[in-house]
Formats: C-alpha cells, structure tokens, sequence
C-alpha cells in the first residue's frame, strides 16, 4: 500500500515575500518622490492634491498621498496603504475623503493602469478653464504625445462621493489624460516613472498652447502621422528611459528626505 500522498511546502515563499517587500518599497519611495517633482516642476496646489498607485503583490490594495500633507513633506513612510474596503492598513498618514473617492473606482476600472495623479496645474487648469476649450493634440511635440488620448469632464463641485468618481471613470474610457474643467487633470499610466514624465510632458504642452495662444498667431499643427507616431513611441517611454532616476537624483542633490 502506497504512502498518502501530502501537499507540498510552497517554494522559495520566504523568497517570494522578501521580493514583493522590495517592491513595495521601491514603489513606496518612487512614488514619495513623484509627489516631491510636482513641487519640484510647481504642478502641486500645497495640500489640495491627491495621488495613487498599485501596490506590487497586493491586488485591490492603494498607496495615496497622505491628507492634510504638503506635497514638499511626503515620504515613503507616510504614504497611506488603502485595502479594496477602503480601510487605511500601513503607511503613518491619514486618508484623503476626496481621493478615495477619485482614485478608488478609477484604479479599479482600470486593470491596465498603475499609477493616478490629479493635479491642478497652472497652465492646464487655465486652459481648461476656457468656455469650449479643447486641447490642441497637435500643437506642439509634447501635445503630439496625447495625440488621441484626451478625455473631458465638467466641473461638479469638490469631490466627496464616489459616485463622481464613478463618472469620471466614464468620461475617462480608455484615455490617458482627463482634463477636468475649471479644476485640473488625471493622467494615468502603467508604470509610476511614465505617469509622472507624462504630467510633465501634459503641462509643458499647456504652457506652449496657452504662449501660442497669446501671440495671437495661428498655432502649426504637427502632421497627423507625426503626431501618431510621437503617441504610439511615448507609451514605451522612448528616449526618456531613466527620467525618475534623473529628477531623484536632483532631490538626493536637494537632500531631500522623501525615501524616509
């Protein structure tokens, strides 16, 4: 007669959960970071401001910007872990009413996704402040890049209610960019480093546009093949590899304290 047969001990799990620590910690610091370049590039609006990722190996799970914190003073350890309830379980900050909210049915929709920044930024916010404004996808080498990944939203007030939250996810479809009238933008993207090079990218264009636009010239539009080209290349971030690293290094430079 045969000897029962057992279950096996899971391999290499005290491997596997160390590997999924280290990502959570890489996302934890570069995500810290994000929110130190938006201050950095002037992106931010003090404490007004809410972000989110995905944290590695914890599926339905959130890190968002802490409530009540500037922008200059998030870290790694502050950052709020969010489970799919909406219960705050790691991280030394308190949960934002208005992000969950944004963030919590936007990551949820949006299997494709990592990371989601709302800003509002001088340049887009007052663009988008414009009666029938739309954003000129082909104004410049930056706006090429959203060449058609624009979605809109009209503005409803601050957000409280998840249900608006739920509308901007359709509003947003499938888009990279939602700007929101009278109020700012999302950019979402599959990875911390794209997003944020993405939301740089989104304000830089802006600012062209709105210079442009005040020149009282008639802006060039980019061919359209150029300008699907400069969309389908940025979303493998081509020639901007190592952008995340590049703008640590000028806060390391800073000596900024955001990996705490």
């Amino acid at each position: 007669m045969s000897a029962p047969e057992t279950a096996s001990p899971p391999i290499s799990s005290a491997t596997e959960a160390d590997a999924d620590e280290a990502a959570i910690r890489r996302a934890r610091v570069d995500f810290a970071a994000v929110h130190r370049i938006i201050v950095h590039e002037n992106m931010h609006e003090g404490t007004w401001n809410h972000l989110s990722c995905k944290v590695p190996g914890r599926p339905g799970h959130l890190l968002v910007s802490p409530g009540r914190t500037h922008f200059s003073r998030v870290t790694a350890s502050n950052l709020v872990e969010v489970n799919a309830d909406g219960r705050s379980v790691g991280g030394e900050g308190r949960l934002n009413v208005s992000a969950w909210a944004i963030h919590a049915p936007i990551q949820r929709a949006r299997p494709d996704i990592v990371c989601a920044l709302h800003v509002h930024p001088p340049y887009s916010t007052a663009l988008a402040s414009i009666d029938g404004w739309t954003f000129d996808e082909r104004g410049s080498q930056n706006a090429a890049i959203f060449y058609g990944n624009c979605a809109y939203f009209g503005y409803e007030g601050i957000v409280t209610e998840a249900d608006e939250g739920e509308r901007m996810v359709e509003a947003l479809g499938d888009k990279r960019v939602l700007f929101l009238a009278n109020h700012g933008v999302l950019m979402v993207g599959d990875t911390i480093e794209k997003t944020m090079l993405w939301l740089y990218q989104l304000e830089r264009a802006c600012m062209n546009e709105m210079l442009a636009l005040q020149s009282g010239g008639k802006i060039r539009p980019v061919p359209v093949e150029a300008a699907r080209y400069n969309a389908a290349l940025s979303a493998y971030a081509v020639g901007e590899a190592g952008y995340l690293d590049g703008m640590k290094d000028v806060l390391d430079a800073k000596g900024q304290d955001y990996a705490d």
